[in-house]
């Protein structure tokens, strides 16, 4: 990684009330409790900005803290998101109920005091297990994040997911095309698409790609940066892989496939057997589940290249890039 600190371009906060003192910070493990910081070593110097500022912000505006054993209160999270091509920050306040009445005080006193921040997201999630879900709204700037690879443009919603470390997922993309050596007559199917963090090269380089992602906040970002790109052969497919592949039966070169941390699993791995791509790239973020997924592939596969990428320095997690090549 090029940046062993400050590398995280999204954190996810949680607000807490003690001894009458609003606290912003980190969960500890397997607990409610809210552990109050005031600096995070591997977020950029914006989200430190915030973290300091916030707290007494939200005692000014007097909104009350959310407590999940009750169910009661209003404010939840805290996310920040950052470009590191565009220098932009993003505020998003996660809020249990729509009403959020301290907004406009809120908006007002986190631009004075952190005025590196470009866009403020209000999402209204009424769920205890997913922290970033649910309707928003823009309260300040223009409600998305730009990034730029060294190809590519990107425009992320608040609520879509996108690798966290800009100069390790501009590498992968990178390896990702050399890897599979594209020459421009390609049919490709990209799996687990999100935005087309993968897609989005794979269509400059090659003739057709299909782009497969069951969220529609990021089927519908994807769509707009094919546009942003000037693409015209990519389609972007709303639908859970597994379902998707049970009723395709189209030609497919190459396969790339980005599948969350429990993997690609049995079934997907059945039907990528049937489809008899030339090359599969798969990326993982969970060896163990990379692992019994390759051991299903290796039945008509080799195994070309393994490439650990340092997606999360400071932590034991590694992002792992697998090409695959068809026996034959």
């Amino acid at each position: 990684s090029d940046l062993e600190y400050g590398y995280r371009s999204k954190m996810e906060f949680a607000f807490g009330f003690k001894n009458g003192k609003v606290l912003l910070g980190l969960k500890r493990r397997n607990s409610n409790e809210v552990v109050g910081i005031n600096e995070c070593p591997i977020s950029p110097n914006s989200f430190n900005k915030a973290l300091a500022a916030v707290p007494e912000i939200v005692e000014t505006t007097k909104v009350k803290i959310y407590n999940p054993m009750r169910r009661t209160g209003t404010l939840k999270h805290l996310v920040l998101r950052f470009s590191h091509s565009h220098n932009q920050t993003m505020a998003i306040f996660v809020t249990k109920t729509e009403t959020f009445r301290e907004a406009r005080d809120i908006r007002t006193l986190l631009l004075r005091k952190v005025p590196q921040i470009n866009s403020i997201i209000h999402v209204m999630n009424s769920s205890d297990t997913v922290v970033l879900r649910g309707p928003y709204k823009t309260l300040y700037g223009s409600g998305v994040l730009e990034v730029e690879m060294d190809y590519e443009k990107f425009q992320i919603p608040p609520t879509a997911f996108f690798q966290i470390n800009h100069h390790i997922t501009n590498k992968m993309i990178e390896h990702v095309v050399k890897e599979l050596e594209l020459e421009g007559n390609e049919v490709v199917l990209d799996l687990y698409a999100g935005i087309g963090t993968f897609t989005i090269r794979l269509a400059m380089l090659s003739k057709f790609v299909t782009a497969v992602e069951n969220s529609h906040i990021s089927v519908k970002a994807g769509r707009a940066n094919a546009n942003i790109n000037s693409l015209r052969n990519v389609k972007f497919e709303e639908a859970d892989v597994e379902e998707f592949l049970k009723s395709f039966d189209g030609f497919v070169d190459i396969v790339v496939l980005d599948p969350p941390r429990t993997g690609a699993g049995k079934t997907v791995c059945q039907k990528l057997l049937e489809l008899k791509p030339r090359k599969i790239a798969y990326i993982s973020c969970d060896p163990a589940t990379l692992a019994r997924d390759l051991a299903i592939l290796k039945e008509h596969y080799e195994i070309e290249s393994v490439q650990p990428f340092d997606m999360f320095p400071q932590t034991y997690h590694v992002e792992t890039v697998v090409l695959l090549k068809r026996r034959g």
